[in-house]
């Protein structure tokens, strides 16, 4: 007979009596003993399946060393009240770009790689200490004076990676599986949108949804350390966006029945849509960005502001269309409809005609209607066959994590695809 027993919380079926099955281990009285396997716990049956993963092995130079540098940037010049506020990440990579274009020889970019905060892992020794750097942050904005700090903390010896594949190191080298993992995401964060840990490209893999938004299928990567040695795991997520058009085609296109003609009825849903986008300006030369925060309560041909002159003792009223028509030589078609505010230390205002919605700002999920989510959900769920060329295309891809100049030159010899 037989009866499930539990030892440690675990069911077992065990096996007593006196009509034990054949080939099992004797039970006496006293004694309970598990079914034993009739093949040497299945080492006779055993198969070996063929499995495709998303893992790409990577071949590295044991020979190479990998410089760690820390980074601290901050103003020249604080300010007057309070606190110096946090640098952007966007202002940050600003920063770091001028100094190595202005000095390429002793920081050549492209032997470099850049978290994005405090580390820079070099191939090449890199001058230490502190240099001054100034930024122009707007076209008609003074330069501001940043202090870039940079020391070396410590020298990455890759054959410690090796050793620890080969088993002759216990300890995991975590501070050169981190270099590698910012060097292999230094060209795609170049050439890509990053968005969290995933990258999205500018113009390919994408589908338009409608009403203004797009799809764009983007990958996501990591280093990971196998028994075969260094990995690249790569895979995909999909994820909705805001088309990058003017903003009033994106109007016309996003809201139903939007007629510039009768903006008045449209004003509440404009309003709703906009507060919050990042816009880019096309009538600077230095296309800054700002976020819209809401719509001006007069049209654009209403709108007045106080100007000082040229020496800055007295302000008179300006009107919007003729300061853009002799600052920037711009004349405004749409005079009878507000203008964007935008966010901003003074006063902003920005006709809609002057603005491209930033690439790379996520349409939520929630926001989408029932067609273009079953668009978004169709082009998410792909067949293996498909999911495996998308995923062997993205590897390959000019703008991926494996045709960087570093990683090509210095790291990694061959990624297997």
């Amino acid at each position: 007979m037989s009866y499930v027993g539990n030892i440690n919380g675990i069911s077992s079926l065990f096996f007593a009596g006196p009509n034990v099955p054949k080939g099992l281990a004797s039970v006496s009285a006293n004694r309970i003993s598990p079914v034993l396997r009739p093949d040497k716990g299945g080492k006779l049956a055993v198969r070996t399946p063929r499995l495709l993963v998303n893992h790409f092995l990577v071949k590295f130079n044991p020979k190479s060393i990998i410089r760690h540098y820390d980074v601290n940037i901050k103003q020249e010049v604080l300010p007057k009240h309070g606190r110096p506020g946090k640098i952007s990440k966007s202002n940050l990579a600003m920063i770091r770009d001028k100094l190595f274009a202005d000095d390429p020889s002793s920081f050549p970019r492209a032997m470099t790689a850049y978290d994005g905060e405090k580390n820079i892992f070099s191939a090449v020794s890199l001058p230490t200490g502190t240099f001054k750097v100034q930024v122009s942050e707007a076209e008609d904005a003074k330069p501001r004076s940043y202090l870039f700090t940079i020391k070396l903390v410590n020298e990455l010896e890759l054959h410690k990676l090796k050793d620890y594949l080969d088993g002759k190191l216990r300890s995991t080298p975590r501070d050169i599986l981190q270099g590698m993992d910012v060097v292999v995401k230094e060209h795609p964060a170049r050439t890509m949108i990053s968005v969290s840990r995933s990258f999205h490209s500018v113009r390919d893999h994408q589908i338009h949804l409608g009403h203004g938004i797009i799809a764009s299928r983007g990958c996501q990567h990591s280093l990971k350390p196998t028994s075969q040695g260094i990995a690249l795991c790569l895979d995909y997520s999909v994820l909705s966006f805001h088309e990058p058009l003017s903003v009033i085609e994106f109007l016309t296109k996003h809201i139903s029945g939007f007629n510039l003609n009768n903006f008045r009825s449209f004003r509440r849903a404009v309003e709703g849509v906009l507060r919050g986008l990042k816009v880019r300006v096309t009538h600077r030369v230095t296309k800054q960005k700002y976020v819209i925060t809401g719509l001006t309560r007069d049209d654009a041909q209403y709108i007045t502001f106080p100007q000082e002159d040229p020496d800055g003792k007295a302000s008179q009223n300006v009107r919007l269309v003729e300061y853009f028509r002799q600052k920037y030589q711009r004349d405004i078609v749409h005079q009878d409809i507000p203008c964007l505010e935008m966010k901003s230390k003074m006063k902003n205002y920005v006709p809609m005609e002057f603005c491209v919605l930033v690439e790379g700002q996520v349409f939520p999920k929630e926001y989408l209607k029932e067609t273009e989510a079953k668009m978004l959900k169709k082009f998410s769920l792909a067949n293996p066959k498909d999911r495996q060329k998308t995923i062997c295309r993205m590897v390959q891809d000019g703008n991926g994590p494996c045709r960087y100049v570093y990683a090509t030159r210095c790291l990694f010899i061959l990624i297997h695809y």
